[in-house]
């Protein structure tokens, strides 16, 4: 059959056909587009939860930098006189010369504290009380020596001690600049 022969209902077929397989086409290319998307989707859906996770984490040491009074910008000396006066053991103690020691990492100052008086004595409460709050409320400082002497002053109790102390404050080191600048 010669396509010079076909009436008019059958142009319209063949059209119509073509119409259709066209329609076909673009229909499988729009679900090919979308099935690339979607796969897109999930990438960035990926990130978008990893982002989130990271602003959380980001968010959560914030805070804990601003709960922590020494990495917040509290000199380790101030951060010992407000735990003895929020700990209601009084201001009472000497805070002795720092001692540095340096790692790779790292810095280590160790604070040593004595009674001021010789007549300043403590129970194990206050001065239980007194550790948990240098320990609470800072993740840099922390107690590493105690040594507790009975106390020997005419009138005291049983439980009256002569404490010492020693509080080592950790902190971070710069990372060093690249050699040769």
């Amino acid at each position: 059959m010669n396509p010079r022969d076909w009436d008019f209902e059958r142009w319209v077929l063949a059209l119509m056909t073509l119409l259709i397989v066209c329609g076909l086409g673009f229909i499988f290319w729009q679900h090919s587009e979308r099935d690339a998307l979607r796969a897109s989707l999930a990438a960035s859906e990926k990130q978008m939860r990893d982002l989130g996770t990271l602003v959380g984490e980001i968010q959560e040491l914030q805070l804990d930098m601003a709960a922590d009074s020494i990495a917040s910008g509290t000199g380790p000396y101030a951060y010992i006189d407000q735990q003895m006066t929020d700990s209601r053991i009084g201001k009472k103690f000497n805070i002795l010369t720092p001692q540095e020691d340096r790692q790779k990492d790292f810095v280590d100052m160790r604070y040593g504290l004595q009674p001021a008086m010789p007549d300043y004595d403590f129970s194990r409460n206050e001065i239980a009380n007194f550790l948990l709050y240098i320990e609470g409320n800072t993740t840099r400082m922390k107690v590493t020596r105690v040594r507790l002497e009975l106390s020997t002053r005419r009138g005291a109790g049983k439980d009256a001690w002569k404490p010492q102390f020693t509080f080592t404050d950790r902190a971070p080191l710069p990372p060093a600049a690249p050699a040769g600048g």
